[in-house]
């Protein structure tokens, strides 16, 4: 019955106000130069530059089309292009659709995506509601051969394209390279475009290594119940150490989100004595309750030392697993969380590894009148436990206030003040409790100088500060969280320069630099930074090696440069105060672009003859081929710790990598060895199979 009325007001649309009235009345929306109506067939004929007809299903351009009252029936030729809701597009000598552009029929079809242009062939197929049934498919987006063949193609009597999923299912596929049938598909399915994934298998890969033997890695399964949802199982067989499972599952709401992994196995490979299970396992949770408060955990454990490293290729020095609460909002902050900590070190005794059970954070700040002064209330109450070795239980409650001022010459002056007090109690080797006061007062002043073009900007800062000495009672509070010092451009102006809060910098000391800056409010070009500290009396909690043990602390510095788009370079080092000895530096280098010849480097010097470098780099070789590596040497046992090279070549639709991976290094049961990897990617597919094999 409503057909009939559609179309009887069209009719009477165009029999009394004319064919663009009866477009109007039409279930799409029809764009044309000019539009007829054939009263003596029922039907609306529209030509144009293009026409085109829009309806909820996709969009028909076409030289001309006609739309048929009678029989509900939209035919198009000339130029015909069906393009779905994702961009897809079917070019087709000729269409056929009902109204509702849901159901029909296309001649002779092109299938083409945004990003890759023409990908497929039909002869034919039908449209019922969100499918398009294709007859004698052939799919690639590679360019064709000299001879028209395709590097790779997959040729089916039938496949299915779902228009609402973007994904291509075939049934008794064929996949060809260079025109040769190499596989037989029995059900096939991919995404197209930027389709997110779908469920389905998993390409498998094969290999052979001295330590794990002959390996077959079983593609596994993806299954995506839900948009925001998947899980992904894997199998691992090796004949010198057994079957590895692996498992996933990710899952993304409005509120809570989650990522859980974990693999085991039963290692055969194992020296005698030792327990074949191995295996890790990690779970990622956060639950938002609010816009201010939130639930998570952060979770990670492995069987044994070196189980992440031997099969993961991961060099973790712990894994830390953390619950934790949390509530903030512009003026406060509160938070608790337990952490548990897995020393990955062989040599390491686990029931000496402190655990943090809990930790306890509250934070509220003030701002005070029009000065611009703050107050600032801090709390933190940490347990410390162990299995063997001291339990430390701190309360240190922090309360610090600041007042800056701007002065008319446009030098800016900020005054602090600050008092901590701080309850310990000890337990194991040394017993009892203790507390202590720790007042300080800081003045800062800075002033920066510009060049009248504003390119060069110079800007002296110094800061005073007093407090009394001593404090840190080494015989009595343990070190725990302030073991790593060292001085640097970072951390120069911070009255107390220790990384927690169980060691303080005390006493009488004068901090000051000089930072020089070329460039505009967007982009650095050239920056030098330098700066000293001096302190009235020694300080014994200061290590030797941090930079400020002496009364005038080493030099520190930092310079950067950014001359051209592909070329910046930065370094951090540390000057002795009298010799000018260079005592540890941190250098990079980046040289080139990305998509082209490129070199990173990262250099590290301590003056205990520790030296570090990493590097990577990648070069085009023509237009097909590209070489990449990177290494990571340690310069004081003369240790290639990591090396890796690979050549790539590639085209349009495929790629192919060729590895070497090199580790000198040794941990427990694990030895230096390499590894050799062939990677083969058919690109808009996913990742192809891949074979690899390791020589020790």
């Amino acid at each position: 019955m409503r057909q009939a009325v559609l179309k009887l007001s069209v009719w009477l649309a165009a029999a009394y106000f004319g064919p663009s009235a009866a477009a109007q009345s039409m279930p799409f929306q029809l764009e044309a130069t000019e539009v007829a109506f054939d009263a003596s067939a029922s039907a609306v004929v529209a030509t144009g530059e293009p026409v085109r007809v829009r309806g909820t299903q996709g969009t028909v351009t076409a030289q001309r089309v006609r739309y048929d009252l009678t029989s509900n029936r939209l035919f198009a030729e000339e130029n015909v292009t069906f393009t779905d809701p994702s961009g897809t597009t079917l070019k087709v000598a000729r269409l056929e659709l009902t109204g509702d552009l849901r159901a029909g029929t296309l001649d002779q079809l092109r299938l083409g995506l945004p990003q890759l242009g023409e990908v497929g062939q039909a002869s034919s197929a039908s449209l019922v509601n969100e499918l398009i049934t294709l007859e004698d498919v052939a799919y690639s987006p590679c360019k064709s051969c000299g001879d028209g063949s395709k590097p790779w193609q997959i040729e089916a009597d039938q496949a299915v394209y779902n228009i609402a999923s973007s994904t291509m299912t075939y049934h008794d596929a064929r996949l060809k390279v260079y025109g040769v049938p190499v596989a037989y598909l029995p059900w096939f399915r991919h995404p197209l475009g930027t389709a997110k994934p779908q469920s389905g298998l998993l390409p498998p890969s094969f290999g052979r290594s001295q330590t794990l033997g002959e390996q077959v890695s079983v593609g596994g399964y993806l299954y995506r119940p839900e948009e925001n949802a998947d899980y992904l199982f894997k199998t691992r067989l090796m004949s010198a150490r057994g079957a590895q499972f692996v498992g996933e599952r990710r899952q993304v709401g409005t509120q809570l989100s989650s990522e859980l992994k974990g693999s085991f196995m039963n290692d055969i490979g194992l020296p005698q004595g030792q327990s074949g299970f191995r295996g890790n396992a990690n779970a990622e949770v956060q639950y938002d309750v609010d816009e201010r408060r939130r639930l998570g955990l952060n979770a990670e454990v492995a069987s044994d030392d070196t189980y992440l490293n031997q099969y993961f290729n991961r060099n973790d020095p712990y894994l830390a697993s953390t619950a934790f609460a949390e509530q903030a909002d512009a003026q406060s902050y509160l938070g608790a969380n337990l952490t548990w900590f897995q020393d990955l070190n062989p040599a390491a005794r686990p029931e000496s590894t402190a655990q943090v059970l809990p930790h306890l954070q509250a934070s509220r700040w003030w701002a005070l009148g029009p000065t611009g002064g703050q107050l600032e209330l801090n709390g933190d109450a940490l347990m410390l436990n162990r299995g063997q070795g001291t339990d430390t239980r701190r309360l240190a409650t922090r309360a610090a206030y600041t007042l800056p001022w701007l002065l008319k010459d446009g030098s800016k002056l900020t005054l602090g003040a600050t008092g901590r007090a701080d309850i310990y109690n000890v337990s194991g080797q040394k017993n009892g409790a203790i507390a202590r006061l720790l007042p300080e007062s800081t003045l800062t002043w800075e002033k920066p100088y510009l060049s009248p073009d504003g390119y060069h900007q110079l800007a002296p800062k110094a800061m005073l500060a007093f407090s009394p000495r001593g404090g840190n009672l080494a015989n009595k509070i343990p070190n725990e969280d302030s073991v790593s010092y060292e001085l640097d451009t970072t951390n120069l102006f911070e009255p107390s320069r220790f990384a927690g809060l169980d060691r303080v910098e005390t006493g009488p000391r004068l901090v000051y630099g000089l930072d020089s800056r070329w460039g505009d409010a967007d982009r650095t070009d050239y920056r030098i930074f330098v700066g000293q500290s001096l302190r009235k009396f020694d300080d014994a909690s200061l290590p030797a090696s941090g930079g400020a043990s002496t009364n005038v602390s080493d030099w520190v510095a930092e310079t950067e440069g950014n001359p051209t788009d592909w070329l910046s370079m930065g370094t951090r080092f540390r000057l002795d105060n009298s010799s000018w000895q260079l005592r540890r530096m941190d250098a990079s280098l980046r040289l080139g672009e990305a998509e082209g010849a490129n070199l990173q480097a990262t250099y590290s010097f301590l003056d205990n003859r520790n030296e570090n470098l990493i590097a990577q780099a990648g070069v085009p070789l023509g237009r097909n081929w590209r070489l990449d590596g990177r290494t990571q040497h340690d310069f004081r046992t003369s240790t290639l710790l990591e090396a890796e090279a690979g050549v790539t070549w590639f085209r349009d639709c495929y790629a192919i990598e060729l590895l070497a991976r090199r580790k000198g290094f040794e941990n427990a049961n694990l030895r230096p060895g390499t590894d050799y990897l062939l990677n083969v990617q058919l690109l808009t597919l996913g990742r192809g199979v891949g074979i690899e094999g390791d020589s020790r």
